[in-house]
């Protein structure tokens, strides 16, 4: 038998407990009380249509990059790129580069792996 057997919980008197059923207001944060009335934001966003703004445009159209669709042949799908126009890289591409290949291999596989249909010789009749 082991030593921690015989050592039991100690039994405590159970305390009463209430229940303080009447309504109290919501809480309020201090830091809120401290900042008096509620302040209103700036817009997350802000857009010029102005005809002031058009030069910031005309600048900003420039560095703008380029969207292209190119089929790819080996995945035989349509590809979405961005390029810039400044150096020709391909800045963004969906689906990505890993993920045609690995179409292009799953293809190849599957049709390595079909089975491929026997096929059926007749006879060519030659009454002319």
């Amino acid at each position: 038998m082991s030593e921690i057997a015989p050592i039991r919980p100690v039994e405590r008197a159970a305390a009463p407990v209430t229940v303080d059923t009447t309504p109290s207001p919501p809480a309020r944060p201090a830091a809120r009380e401290a900042q008096g009335p509620e302040q209103k934001l700036d817009p997350a966003v802000t857009l010029d249509i102005s005809a002031d703004a058009k030069p910031e445009r005309a600048a900003r159209a420039e560095t703008d990059y380029k969207t292209q669709f190119v089929r790819d042949p080996e995945a035989k799908t349509l590809v979405y790129q961005v390029v810039d126009p400044a150096s020709g890289d391909v800045v963004v591409q969906l689906p990505s580069v890993t993920v045609l290949k690995n179409r292009a291999y799953a293809e190849a596989n599957a049709a390595r792996a079909a089975p491929v249909a026997p096929v059926i010789q007749t006879p060519v009749d030659r009454i002319a």
